[in-house]
């Protein structure tokens, strides 16, 4: 009788690192009424929202970043795993309050492909 013996390596699933990500827009030029966006109506802020899950219409969750009135990109860091899914909105605000969230912008986090096993042997044993 033969007995073959052969070793595996076993593959750890991804543990939560930070995750360096880049978010760009563009800003609005005029008022939800059409007027355009200077003077008393001026832009005076962004709002970033960042999180793991979708972020619904009606969210009251503090931004993630304020940023100036001219900003149309941020870098920032967020803890995600392999596999989930970050997503990002942006809000304009004036004088006159906050816009509604702009469209949901999302991004999965890829997985990588393991690694090559090493160390895979056999053993024969014949009786």
């Amino acid at each position: 009788m033969k007995k073959f013996l052969l070793a595996a390596l076993l593959l750890l699933p991804g543990l939560a690192s930070a995750a360096n990500i880049t978010v760009s827009w563009v800003l609005p030029t005029q008022a939800t009424d059409g007027t355009p966006l200077t003077g008393a109506q001026a832009l005076s802020s962004v709002q970033v929202f960042l999180a793991l899950a979708p972020i619904a219409d009606n969210s009251t969750a503090a931004p993630t970043a304020t940023l100036t009135a001219t900003a149309t990109t941020t870098n920032q860091v967020i803890t995600a795993s392999a596999g989930q899914t970050i997503y990002a909105r942006i809000k304009v605000c004036n004088s006159g309050g906050c816009s509604v969230f702009s469209n949901q912008a999302s991004k999965l986090v890829p997985v990588a492909v393991p690694g090559v096993p090493t160390n895979v042997t056999i053993t024969l044993v014949l009786e």
